[in-house]
């Protein structure tokens, strides 16, 4: 009977431990998950992350700013693609007033 008690409470520990493994391999794999637009967005892969997830704002800002952080002067194409990005981000979360300013400032200074 005591080692029966004793498996039991050892099988026990050991199914708490496969659990919180369980669960913490989980909440880990969702941002290590390359189908998952996360998993783009952290490996700093805009265009890929937009393409999964195309409704997130903070996507599309963050692709137009590496754009400008990248190309300092950016030809034609390069600066369509950034306005369009600015643009559908503060489309997006139109009630952000930081996402309307950057796309104001950014349009401005392509139109000089």
């Amino acid at each position: 009977m005591r080692i029966k008690i004793i498996i039991l409470v050892l099988s026990i520990i050991y199914t708490g431990y496969l659990l919180t493994a369980l669960v913490a391999s989980h909440y880990q794999s969702i941002s290590l998950n390359p189908l998952s637009s996360e998993y783009y967005y952290k490996k700093r892969l805009f265009a890929k992350a937009i393409e999964i997830e195309p409704a997130k704002a903070e996507y599309h800002m963050s692709y137009a700013l590496d754009l400008i952080k990248n190309n300092q002067n950016p030809n034609t194409s390069t600066s369509e693609l950034i306005l369009i990005q600015l643009k559908q981000a503060s489309e997006l979360n139109p009630s952000s007033k930081k996402y309307r300013e950057i796309y104001n400032i950014y349009a401005a200074w392509i139109n000089k």
